[in-house]
């Protein structure tokens, strides 16, 4: 073994390396790369477990490493940390956040029948996790600022957990002038959508307010709207991090996040007419 990975490309590095020490380069390299498609959410975006993700990547590594296509680890990675760096010190996110956000114009008095919230995930006890109660705080806050008397809320279950008892306890404390009512047995945005359909047609809703996370308003009303029901669009108010404000390298990334995952769910939700 001539080099440590700059396979067929006329250079060494120096002496001979041992072909384990090849192969155990590749594997770092490969958990490396995994790492940072971590931080960008590419694993999660692309619905990859992260253990399965961090396992492939050292397995792949550590097959490649003695063949031609081991240099292609090294570009890899630097591709991803450029992207990486470019999404955390640069305005790129700043530039691409505003088309996945959908803010209509404040509905008038009495026109809207129920304000409509979507999930978000819980914790293994039922408890409501950030962005799931970033979205509730605003549903309630929408409701009751504009006098809308009734909240639609979709159950998280997972195995015996559900997030029903803290979403009932969240609204009784918070909002207890207001009706709340719920749907289950879903698991995406277009479950959701769906299923808010159905109820706004049973109780003869004309009009809802869909609340959600900011770069997830766009796909999400378009969805209920697809599912036939008007609908006003009002993002929540971020409380992980402000995509009106991206002046940190922190708030940056997450953003990025939300775009990577945005881009290719919409993408996949216009392919099959969901939006």
């Amino acid at each position: 073994m001539a080099d440590l990975l700059f396979r067929g490309r006329g250079a060494d590095v120096g002496s001979r390396a041992p072909g384990w020490q090849v192969r155990a380069c590749g594997l770092l390299l490969g958990v490396a790369l995994a790492e940072v498609a971590r931080a960008l959410d590419l694993w999660s975006s692309a619905g990859v477990q992260l253990p399965t993700a961090h396992a492939a990547a050292a397995l792949a590594g550590w097959v490649l490493a003695p063949s031609v296509a081991g240099a292609l680890l090294w570009g890899a990675l630097a591709v991803l940390v450029a992207l990486l760096l470019g999404a955390s010190y640069t305005p790129l996110v700043a530039s691409l956040v505003p088309r996945f956000i959908r803010h209509d114009p404040p509905p008038a008095a009495g026109a809207v029948d129920a304000v409509v919230v979507f999930s978000g995930s819980m914790t293994t006890n039922g408890r409501v996790r950030e962005q799931g109660l970033e979205r509730l705080l605003s549903g309630m806050v929408e409701a009751r600022q504009r006098r809308i008397p009734v909240l639609a809320l979709s159950v998280l279950t997972d195995g015996a957990a559900s997030s029903e008892a803290d979403q009932r306890r969240l609204v009784g404390a918070l909002a207890p002038d207001v009706t709340v009512r719920f749907v289950h047995g879903v698991h995406s945005t277009r479950d959701e959508a769906l299923a808010f359909a159905a109820m706004a047609r049973t109780h003869g809703w004309r009009r809802v307010l869909v609340v959600t996370s900011p770069l997830h308003s766009r796909r999400a009303c378009a969805a209920v709207e697809r599912a036939g029901v008007a609908v006003a669009c009002r993002p929540a108010e971020g409380r992980t991090y402000a995509p009106e404000r991206l002046d940190q390298p922190f708030n940056r990334k997450m953003a990025f996040q939300g775009v990577v995952y945005e881009t290719l769910a919409t993408g996949l939700y216009r392919m099959r007419g969901w939006m």
